[in-house]
């Protein structure tokens, strides 16, 4: 049996649990606005994951909800760049983007790739992505640092976010010319994709982790 009929499963897992990790803001509660919503949405991602299996598992066809899902999902992470980075005028641009950004999607999957993915708006949303990322990161190498990389939430998120955008894109972007491939290629690119989206999810909840207080080692005393 190939790896893919076991993967199919892991992925909602890694969604539920990085949910349960953001619920520690309930705990210590988090400073950065952004992740207060944040975890809000990553239960709703979890759901959207178990439909999209469950729709797979009962072969229904699942185009449709991708394209709406994927939508939800770009706008929300473009949505949630805008609160990290700090400049007004990256702000001013990332507001335009995020309103654009999802007419332009629905226009695309209802008028334009009727029945089938929008790859021409996934293209477009994975792109914005990976350049306000490495806006990010541009933006936060010219800061003073106050506290290392490793203890910014922001750094995980946008770092989890470039990397599977970078690698989702040139699957999604050519879905049409990969369908000529043989099976064994299609599975394990499929495999592939689920295993960034694992990846995804990792960082996700390392972001929560990252900010959480530990107690000090009785060696320091």
């Amino acid at each position: 049996m190939h790896i893919s009929n076991y993967i199919f499963y892991i992925t909602p897992i890694a969604a539920l649990i990085a949910f349960a990790v953001s619920l520690t803001i309930l705990f210590q509660p988090a400073k950065e606005r952004y992740l207060r919503y944040f975890s809000a949405f990553l239960l709703v991602n979890f759901l959207m994951e178990c439909l999209g299996g469950y729709l797979a598992l009962a072969h229904i066809n699942n185009i449709l909800s991708a394209n709406l899902e994927t939508t939800l999902v770009i706008s929300f992470d473009l949505f949630l760049i805008h609160d990290i980075v700090y400049r007004k005028f990256a702000k001013k641009i990332l507001s335009f983007i995020v309103l654009f950004y999802p007419l332009f999607a629905l226009v695309d999957i209802f008028f334009i790739q009727v029945g089938a993915f929008h790859t021409i708006s996934y293209s477009l949303g994975s792109l914005l992505i990976v350049i306000a990322c490495i806006y990010y990161f541009w933006e936060l190498f010219q800061q003073s640092a106050s506290e290392p990389l490793s203890r910014q939430p922001a750094f995980w998120i946008c770092s989890g976010l470039l990397f599977y955008y970078a690698c989702t894109f040139p699957i999604y972007g050519t879905t049409k010319l990969l369908e000529a491939l043989p099976a064994i290629i299609i599975e394990n690119l499929y495999v592939i994709l689920e295993l960034v989206n694992i990846l995804l999810y990792l960082s996700f909840s390392i972001a929560f982790l990252c900010r959480l207080k530990t107690r000090k080692s009785m060696s320091s005393f």
